[in-house]
């Protein structure tokens, strides 16, 4: 039993520090920005970890929404947090 309880302790505490990333959200953002050709006006971040081993990535959302509410250049672009490199870009429509 105290093993059960120290593995759920050491999975604890590692799924914690994984939020602890060298890349912040806004560094993040700024990278997604560097790698668009156009200016968006709405952007979403989001942590993801990824993996078996919980990498940890910055999925970066970039849209321009027109006037009638519809949503232009739609792209994710998934930036690794803990070396700040690019390692996908989605666009989508």
């Amino acid at each position: 039993m105290i093993v059960g309880v120290l593995l759920i302790a050491v999975v604890a505490a590692k799924t914690c520090a994984s939020r602890d990333t060298e890349v912040s959200s806004d560094q993040a953002e700024e990278i997604a920005r560097e790698a668009v050709d156009f200016e968006p006006n709405q952007v979403m971040v989001r942590f993801l970890p990824q993996g078996a081993d919980s990498r940890p990535y910055w999925a970066v959302s970039l849209s321009i929404k027109a006037a009638d509410g519809t949503l232009e250049n739609v792209t994710v672009v998934v930036v690794n947090a803990e070396t700040g490199g690019i390692e996908e870009i989605r666009r989508e429509g």
